[in-house]
């Protein structure tokens, strides 16, 4: 009796394992796979002014769950746009800092740094940079970021022409991300696409 219990076991373990293995696909499963962690990710509309927070696999819709979306203001449009990953070789950027800029008229009352790169001269953005009919015109030094509006809500107004290439934030929503997003503990990606 304990041979045939024994077999009838063995027989359960090997069915577990192969049905396991052989669907490994992550809608099935309904989760991510067990080697990626599900993390927060940002995408943003450039033109539409619209970004969206998801969390769950980078970069994949389909393998992430929307969590909110965010009214933004841009960079001006071929004069000092919020830079596209891809004229830079790179598929997204990465949020890598946060801080409190409340002493910051204009990006009050925080700051998430990306990690596009800058330049100590004008104009003082990624160089070469292939938008704008050429080398777009960055005007202030510094560098590029999500921030707020310093409770100044027209500057995320259609009047508005935009920012120097950063993006603005109602500061409730920049709010919101400083409090959940945490970029020394995990990546944050933020995609950028041209619609």
């Amino acid at each position: 009796m304990k041979k045939i219990f024994a077999l009838f076991a063995f027989i359960f373990i090997l069915l577990s394992v192969f049905l396991y293995k052989g669907d490994t696909s992550t809608k099935s499963l309904g989760v991510l796979s067990s080697n990626v962690k599900p993390s927060y990710w940002l995408l943003l509309h450039r033109k539409s002014n619209i970004e969206y927070l998801f969390q769950g696999l980078p970069g994949e819709k389909d393998k992430s769950t929307l969590v909110k979306t965010f009214t933004v203001k841009t960079g001006i449009p071929g004069q000092s746009p919020t830079p596209l990953p891809r004229l830079l070789g790179k598929e997204y950027w990465i949020i890598t800092n946060k801080e409190d800029s409340s002493e910051n008229l204009e990006t009050a009352p925080y700051f998430l740094t990306l990690d596009i790169p800058v330049t100590d001269d004008y104009p003082f953005g990624p160089t070469s940079y292939n938008e704008c009919s050429g080398q777009c015109d960055w005007q202030m030094p510094g560098y590029f970021g999500l921030h707020g509006v310093n409770g100044n809500e027209q500057k995320l107004s259609s009047e508005d022409p935009g920012s120097s290439g950063c993006i603005r934030h109602f500061d409730e929503d920049i709010i919101y991300l400083y409090n959940l997003l945490n970029p020394e503990v995990n990546e944050v990606r933020y995609y950028i696409e041209d619609i």
